[in-house]
């Protein structure tokens, strides 16, 4: 019975290893990843038009602390809807592949307008969901709801499993387990176990992490499903049975022995008695008996090729004799590479890889979200602090001349009294030096923690996790403590951007112009004349249009907005009337909230640059 290696996450593992059961398989379940749950606090739904699962584990934790299922959740693979359906999610929808084709899928049918997106995922996440979609004007509000954390070391019985040559084949469902194995199995010695063993990964992205080992080959889906890789497994195991079958041995003429044909080990053992034994016989039955003989010979003959799988490993052929080989068809895996050992190079490159992943990441989010001028401007006022010396030159000096004071005195044999003004003047020193250098590195630190939250509201992202670190290393500072109040809000959602902000309003502005001269009531009349306002909008384009109506206002919001003052465009939004405000008011509530966010970034950056930077 073959073997097979599972190394998904223990909740995903279990439907896996019953399919794989039910193949005949032999199977061993090795988590690599244990999923921890984060506690995020209450998930608020209002705004709402659906639910974005990357995973199943998203899915999982969501349900575990959002009761409501009446959302629809559109899943970037059949495994994720397939556990949303069973968790009692009735709008289930999957892209069936990657978060490129879930962010296909979400374009295709929802319109920005309708809401924003929750992003049930842990805090580790593949590729840019949310920066794809952002840029396609949607709001994506990410929750961290669970960590996956890699395991430490290869289990014993796994380890046991691969000294023995007990693996057949592995399963990987994600880049990131992929490198951890990669890891933990040259961190233990094993490389050289893994030559018998076939390698069956989701997507190229997992084959590239477990290139650096020497497998005996590697499968890679067609898609990346798990369907698709089990369709792969299964096309493998039905070559291997018909090869199975197919499997007889050659005969002398097949082996082009004929001329000069070697004995076979079935002839020397049943053929020796009855060789003598036909030598003591009369002649007249020699007919007879060799009958007899050929009758026994074929039934051992019988009896061996039927059992030959079974005692076929116990014999070797001959050194004279060649092996037959089968001929090469395409469909032949190609021979494994020869094994190499182990070395800490290797282990480096599964590192690398890991990281090049990442940076592929970061690079591939929208330019225009990050606000590079005010990191480079950290950075730089961060250089300057490290340039500084790291006491004040005046203090060094008045320690190093009472110490040569102090020295003098005991030389001299001073009186005691001298002795011990001078020894608690210089203790005090010491100590004032002590505790600037102490408030130094904690400033130090604190401008390093006010650059991690900047940078999370720079890019959209949920920052509870940043701004709970500032005011822990913050301690009592009541500067600190006041100016991050405001942030508090928002802090498990994050807060869109200015560019994404600019996209919003514009496909908001029709919407807004029509609401002005559409009738109040819901009647059938302004039913058709809406119908007919979406066809046909008219409005001015003037940025200094005059009037209090909502296309003038719209008007001016546009031109503001074109200008890159969005604190002026917000407080034109405030005055627009009736229908349109109802309209424009979560725009607004997010507007507010992102100049309410830059300003707090501002004040604590030089709030903390000020304090870095204090002299004694």
């Amino acid at each position: 019975m073959r073997h097979a290696l599972v190394t998904r996450p223990r909740d995903d593992a279990g439907p896996l290893a019953a399919e794989l059961e039910g193949r005949g398989l032999l199977v061993t379940v090795e988590p690599l990843l244990d999923i921890v749950p984060v506690d995020g606090g209450e998930i608020p739904i209002h705004g709402v038009q659906g639910i974005l699962a990357t995973s199943a584990n998203g899915v999982r934790s969501l349900a575990a602390a959002l009761a409501d299922r009446s959302l629809p959740v559109w899943a970037v693979g059949d495994s994720s809807a397939r556990v949303a359906r069973q968790l009692g999610y009735e709008q289930v929808e999957s892209a069936g592949g990657d978060v490129d084709d879930l962010v296909a899928l979400v374009k295709s049918r929802c319109t920005p307008e309708k809401g924003a997106f929750l992003h049930a995922a842990g805090s580790v996440t593949a590729g840019d969901l949310s920066g794809q979609l952002a840029a396609a004007g949607f709001d994506v509000r990410r929750l961290v709801l669970y960590q996956a954390v890699t395991a430490a070391a290869l289990s014993a019985p796994l380890i046991a499993a691969l000294d023995q040559g007990g693996i057949d084949l592995a399963l990987f469902f994600s880049p990131r387990t992929a490198a951890t194995f990669a890891r933990l199995v040259l961190a233990a010695g094993k490389g050289e176990a893994l030559s018998g063993i076939t390698a069956y990964a989701l997507s190229p992205a997992v084959q590239r992490e477990l290139s650096v080992l020497s497998w005996a080959a590697i499968r890679v889906a067609e898609t990346p499903t798990q369907a698709a890789l089990l369709r792969a497994l299964d096309h493998d195991l039905q070559r291997e049975e018909v090869m199975s079958d197919s499997e007889k041995p050659k005969t002398e003429q097949e082996n082009g022995d004929s001329a000069n044909p070697a004995p076979s080990p079935e002839a020397e053992i049943v053929t020796g008695p009855e060789v003598a034994a036909q030598s003591e016989t009369p002649k007249k039955s020699f007919p007879v008996r060799s009958v007899i003989v050929a009758v026994v010979i074929l039934v051992l003959i019988g009896g061996g090729v039927a059992t030959f799988e079974q005692w076929k490993g116990l014999i070797q052929p001959p050194k004279s004799s060649p092996v037959p080989v089968a001929p090469p068809s395409a469909s032949t895996t190609a021979p494994a590479p020869a094994f190499r050992p182990a070395t800490e190079s290797e282990t480096t490159k599964v590192e690398l890889s890991a990281l090049r992943d990442r940076l592929a990441q970061l690079e591939s989010r929208p330019q225009a979200e990050l606000d590079t001028s005010r990191l480079d401007k950290a950075e730089s006022a961060i250089a300057a602090l490290q340039a500084q010396p790291q006491v004040p030159a005046k203090l060094v000096g008045e320690v190093e001349e009472m110490g040569k004071q102090l020295a003098e005195v005991k030389r001299t044999s001073a009186d005691a009294a001298a002795v011990l003004r001078l020894a608690d003047r210089l203790e005090k020193i010491e100590a004032e030096l002590r505790d600037i250098q102490a408030k130094r590195s904690s400033a130090v630190a604190v401008l390093l923690a006010v650059g991690q939250l900047r940078e999370a509201l720079s890019r959209a992202m949920p920052y509870d996790a940043e701004l709970r670190a500032l005011l822990a290393l913050a301690g009592n500072d009541p500067e600190v403590v006041s100016q991050t109040q405001p942030l508090k809000a928002r802090a498990e959602l994050g807060i869109p951007t200015q560019t994404t902000l600019v996209a919003r309003f514009h496909r908001l502005a029709p919407d807004l112009v029509r609401a002005q001269v559409l009738p109040a009531d819901q009647s059938w009349w302004r039913q058709t004349l809406d119908r007919l306002a979406s066809l046909v909008v008219v409005r001015r384009e003037d940025g200094d249009a005059a009037g209090s109506g909502s296309a003038a206002i719209v008007a001016r919001i546009e031109a503001r907005l074109a200008e890159d003052d969005l604190e002026h465009a917000a407080d034109e939004a405030a005055g627009l009337q009736d229908t349109a405000a109802e309209v424009v008011a979560p725009w607004l509530d997010d507007a507010r909230a992102r100049l309410v966010a830059d300003k707090v970034a501002s004040a604590l950056t030089a709030h903390v640059v000020a304090q870095v930077g204090a002299r004694p």
